[in-house]
């Protein structure tokens, strides 16, 4: 019911939910011109590259350097792979591209995988076999067979933790690395550390920019923004709610 109801709430944590929202109040309400600035002014605030990129900033895991060896990788699932026949990665992919890189240095020796179960009877079908798939990649590209281990039951992160347990228990005393997006990261080390792992986080997939932004950010809005935002909402949303629950 929790998987059920994340999902639902997700929905509703849309910036163009919000948008949509406020035009309909607007429609019926008397103080439709007000309404309809204070609409605008969302829409171009959450649209604005510089004012994205700041939220990130504040948000997203640093980037680390790992300064020695690890018997575990968990990879964290979750976009690296799309529908489809064949090979079709996902915006997340570098989470498995990181841990390839790191297992390739010797850092780590053992990589686990968790998730790709999203399915939600009804509502959402995914055949995308994302933790199966990931795995003959990273076969594909030298990692050993037996150096991986799938977890494909866990749906959300919570989930990821529980089950990754399950598997790892006997080496709970270790430090295990722990890689997933840079914005994921503090829900996902927050219910490791709750679940009694040592993690190390190592984050992928990093959305901030660090440069200086140019005039064209601060000034011309863009659609992707509007989609990094709405994700950045709902990820930090997701982390106040598992806190509140005791999952993190």
């Amino acid at each position: 019911m929790f998987f059920i109801l994340s999902k639902i709430i997700d929905f509703f944590l849309q910036p163009l939910c919000w948008i949509f929202i406020l035009l309909g109040v607007a429609y019926f309400s008397k103080y439709t011109k007000r309404l309809i600035l204070v609409t605008l002014g969302a829409l171009i605030l959450c649209s604005n590259g510089w004012f994205v990129n700041q939220c990130y900033l504040a948000y997203e895991s640093p980037q680390v350097k790992l300064t020695q060896n690890y018997q575990w990788c968990i990879i964290l699932g979750g976009g690296m792979m799309r529908a489809g026949e064949g090979y079709r990665t996902g915006e997340t992919a570098d989470r498995f591209i990181q841990p390839l890189l790191l297992y390739k240095k010797g850092i780590v020796k053992k990589l686990l995988i968790t998730g790709g179960n999203v399915n939600i009877k009804g509502l959402k079908i995914d055949e995308t076999q994302e933790s199966k798939k990931v795995e003959e990649i990273l076969i594909a590209m030298g990692v050993k067979p037996e150096d991986i281990v799938l977890e494909e039951s866990a749906r959300n992160t919570h989930e990821n933790a529980v089950y990754t347990k399950q598997i790892l228990k006997p080496y709970l005393k270790e430090k295990m690395v722990l890689v997933t997006s840079a914005m994921h990261m503090p829900r996902a080390k927050a219910c490791y550390i709750k679940e009694g792992f040592i993690v190390v986080d190592f984050p992928a997939d990093i959305k901030k920019k660090d440069t200086p932004s140019g005039i064209l950010d601060l000034v011309i809005p863009q659609e992707r923004n509007l989609s990094k935002f709405a994700e950045l909402i709902r990820e930090m949303a997701g982390y106040v709610i598992y806190k509140i629950v005791g999952f993190a």
